[in-house]
């Protein structure tokens, strides 16, 4: 009995190992999808004219002369002993076969029971690993290969609509490799990255208006990025709109990428898995910036915008800080902006922070704020009064230079001093850019980054920035 026990335990042992190796090796077995090679315009339009010309030009050619050496030859013998036989040959078949092959129909019905291989697995898109082109949501349309001008052309990528002003970020580290930015032209907006891998993302379509306008005089590539610039992925790169020849459609960002060899590629699935990664993220819907919504200073912060300026407080260029106190070099750079140069620098003003952290101890202010803990934390900027002084400086200033003949050489004539506080107040009162109920100019405490914006570009231009509310 043990010797009957061992030999089944050895045939149980063999049946368990070869049912391991059927398992593994069963072409049943569910194998992982294969990665679908990018779709390209050659695959979508694939070229038909090679097959027309090899199948009527060398068949038809060779088929008629064998016809014509047989049919010559033995017509009697071919007509006579080949066609009974095959007009016999399938009766015989079908009428000795068919009681036969009536249990065919049980073995066929259990084939695919038994041997049922599953197709092999279709393959997934083509993802390339890239950011969200945007800085908020969009919807992606236009397909790829559309037609174009009636069928002239095909269109190349997807459009992404998205309000306008909605920040367009690089998808990938890279450099930019050109740009188009020739304001009031055709040449104007957008831009091409060159990735480190060796594929390009286009951004076509960007801004050109100025803010709250359709008047093809905007920016719409961030004006400090130039030919050789390098980006990072996600780095903001221009902004949404509808330059070229989209300016009667919606405001949109066509967006193109192109392989290694110069080829668009159909970008949709890679766009998907983006937006799907991006959101995960809850990005902000932001035009221009992220953090000014409903505050007085974002319709000036939009123009200066779209007029050349960006001011961006940190490195993600999408937030304006409106209510961080203005470094004087802040207000310096908007007056150089609209005055075409620098003005007379100006000293910062300090002050204690406001708040609870004037009652924190040096030390925890120092972990804080970055402060010295043997000094006090202070912040430094400008307040209304010299805003003034800059605003006035800038007034007068444009106005000597157009009064100066441009034939007449310009070195030896003083340059236009800032004015004292008091008269820079008077100057603006005088033009009625501070009315009679506003109170005096504050000297002491600093101005944030939006009220700078809003009382210097207004004062410039000789607006009121606090108009006094009717009776």
């Amino acid at each position: 009995m043990s010797g009957t026990r061992a030999a089944a335990a050895l045939v149980a042992l063999a049946i368990l190992i070869a049912g391991l190796q059927w398992v593994t090796t069963s072409p049943l077995r569910a194998e992982e999808p294969e990665i679908c090679p990018p779709v390209t315009m050659d695959v979508l339009f694939p070229p038909t004219t090679l097959p027309p010309e090899t199948t009527t030009t060398t068949e038809p050619a060779t088929t008629t002369t064998v016809v014509t050496t047989t049919t010559t030859t033995v017509p009697a013998e071919s007509t006579t002993t080949s066609a009974p036989d095959s007009t016999t040959i399938p009766s015989e078949a079908t009428t000795t076969t068919l009681p036969e092959t009536t249990t065919l129909p049980e073995t066929t019905t259990t084939i695919p029971e038994t041997s049922t291989v599953p197709p092999p697995p279709p393959c997934l898109p083509f993802v390339y690993d890239m950011a969200w082109p945007l800085a908020g949501s969009g919807q992606i349309g236009s397909p790829f290969g559309a037609d174009r001008d009636g069928g002239a052309r095909k269109h190349q990528g997807n459009d992404i609509s998205a309000p306008k002003l909605t920040p367009v970020v690089a998808v990938a580290d890279g450099v930019v490799v050109k740009v188009a930015q020739d304001v009031g032209t055709e040449n104007c907006c957008w831009a091409i990255v060159a990735h480190t891998d060796g594929w390009q993302s286009y951004y076509i379509h960007l801004n050109n208006d100025r803010f709250g306008t359709d008047d093809g005089l905007g920016y719409g590539v961030r004006p400090d990025i130039a030919e050789g610039s390098e980006v990072r992925r996600g780095e903001v790169i221009g902004w949404v709109g509808d330059s070229g020849n989209a300016e009667d459609t919606v405001d949109h960002l066509h967006f193109e990428l192109r392989n290694p060899e110069g080829l668009a590629v159909d970008p949709r699935p890679s766009l998907e898995a983006a937006l799907g990664a991006a959101f995960l993220l809850d990005p902000q819907p932001t035009w221009p910036y992220a953090d000014d919504d409903a505050h007085p200073a974002q319709g000036m912060a939009g123009t200066l915008l779209t007029e050349g300026l960006l001011l961006s407080c940190d490195e993600s260029m999408v937030n304006f800080c409106p209510e961080l106190v203005a470094a004087p070099e802040f207000a310096g750079a908007l007056a150089a902006h609209v005055a075409g140069k620098a003005p007379p620098p100006v000293a910062p003003h300090s002050q204690p922070l406001p708040g609870p952290l004037e009652a924190v101890d040096p030390m925890s202010q120092a972990e804080a704020l970055g402060c010295d803990p043997g000094g006090q934390c202070l912040q430094f900027g400008l307040p209304e009064t010299e805003i003034a002084r800059i605003a006035v400086w800038v007034r007068i200033d444009a106005l000597v230079a157009t009064l100066r003949p441009s034939s007449v050489q310009t070195e030896g004539i003083p340059q236009v001093q800032l004015l004292s506080a008091e008269e820079s107040e008077a100057r603006l009162r005088a033009i009625g850019a501070i009315e009679a109920c506003n109170p005096p100019l504050d000297d002491r405490r600093l101005l944030t980054r939006g009220e700078t914006v809003t009382n210097l570009v207004s004062w410039i231009r000789g607006d009121n920035p606090e108009p006094c509310s009717p009776l």
